[in-house]
C-alpha cells in the first residue's frame, strides 16, 4: 500500500494511463494473435481427430477380419484334423479289405485245389476246378503195405504234414472199457525210415512221402502208399494244405 501510494505520487497520471492503455493494447494484441493462431489449430485438431475416429473404426475393421480369420483358420485346422483322421479311417479299413480279400482268395484256394491220383499213367496232378496246374510222376502204384488191407475209399484228405517223419508215435487203444497206451520207442527210426521227407498222411490209411530210406522198413509200415520222387514230394507238400482233398481218376468200365 505505502509503495503504490508512493509511486502515484512520483508518476505522473497521463504516464500512467499511458501505460495503462499500453499493457490493455499489449493484451489486446496477444489475445487476436492467440486467436488467429489457434483458429488454424483448432482446425488441424479437428481434422485430426476425424481421422483419429476413422483410423479407430479401421482398426476395429481390421481386428474383426482378424478374429474371422482365426476362426476361419481353427476351423479349417479342425477340417483338416477330420480329413486326416477319415483319410487314415479310410485307409485302414483298406486294408483291412484287403486282407479280407486275401484270405477270401486263400479260403477258396484251399477248398477249389485239391490231387487227382491216375493210376493208369502213374501219375498225380495238382487240380484247381478242372485245370491241371502241375503234374508228376508217380515213383510206383498206390499200394498196401505192412499186411493193410483195408481198401481206400475214391476220396481222402490230408489230415497232417511233416517235413521230416522222424519222431515215433505211441499207440493208444480202448480194451475192456481202459485205455491201453503204449509209448513211443525211443532210439527206434523205423518211421523216420519209411516215410523219409516230405510226409503227407491222409484219411484211409493213405501216405504221400519221399523216398524211402531203408525199403525193409517201408514195406513194414503199414499204410497205403503212393510213391513220389523227393522233388515232387517237395512240391506238393508246399502246395497242399491240411484238409486238401485227393481222389483218385476213375478208369472206364469194360
Amino acid at each position: 500500500m505505502d509503495l503504490s501510494r508512493s509511486l502515484s505520487r512520483r508518476a505522473h497520471p497521463v504516464l500512467v494511463a499511458a501505460a495503462g492503455l499500453a499493457v490493455l493494447a499489449a493484451g489486446h494484441m496477444t489475445g487476436s494473435w492467440v486467436l488467429a493462431n489457434a483458429e488454424p489449430r483448432r482446425s488441424e485438431w479437428l481434422l485430426l481427430a476425424k481421422e483419429r475416429e476413422k483410423a479407430a473404426a479401421a482398426a476395429a475393421d481390421l481386428q474383426s477380419l482378424r478374429d474371422l480369420k482365426a476362426e476361419d483358420v481353427a476351423r479349417l485346422k479342425a477340417s483338416l484334423a477330420g480329413l486326416t483322421d477319415s483319410r487314415r479311417a479310410a485307409f485302414e479299413a483298406g486294408l483291412a479289405l484287403q486282407e479280407e480279400k486275401r484270405l477270401l482268395e486263400k479260403q477258396w484256394e484251399i477248398m477249389t485245389t485239391y490231387l487227382l491220383i491216375d493210376l493208369p499213367e502213374r501219375k498225380i496232378h495238382l487240380m484247381r476246378g478242372d485245370q491241371s496246374l502241375k503234374s508228376f510222376a508217380l515213383s510206383y502204384s498206390s499200394a498196401a503195405l505192412g499186411g493193410l488191407v483195408a481198401p481206400l475209399p475214391q476220396a481222402v484228405w490230408i489230415v497232417s504234414k511233416e517235413r521230416f517223419a522222424h519222431p515215433e508215435r505211441g499207440v493208444s487203444e480202448q480194451k475192456d472199457g481202459q485205455l491201453q497206451y503204449e509209448p513211443p520207442q525211443v532210439g527206434t527210426s523205423v518211421r523216420a525210415n519209411a516215410l523219409g521227407e516230405f510226409v503227407m498222411f491222409f484219411t484211409g490209411g493213405l501216405v504221400l512221402h519221399g523216398p524211402a530210406r531203408n525199403l525193409a522198413d517201408h514195406a513194414a509200415f503199414p499204410h497205403h502208399c503212393a510213391g513220389l520222387p523227393l522233388a515232387a514230394a517237395k512240391k506238393l507238400y508246399l502246395e497242399t494244405f491240411i484238409g486238401t482233398k485227393l481222389v483218385f481218376k476213375k478208369t472206364p468200365g469194360p
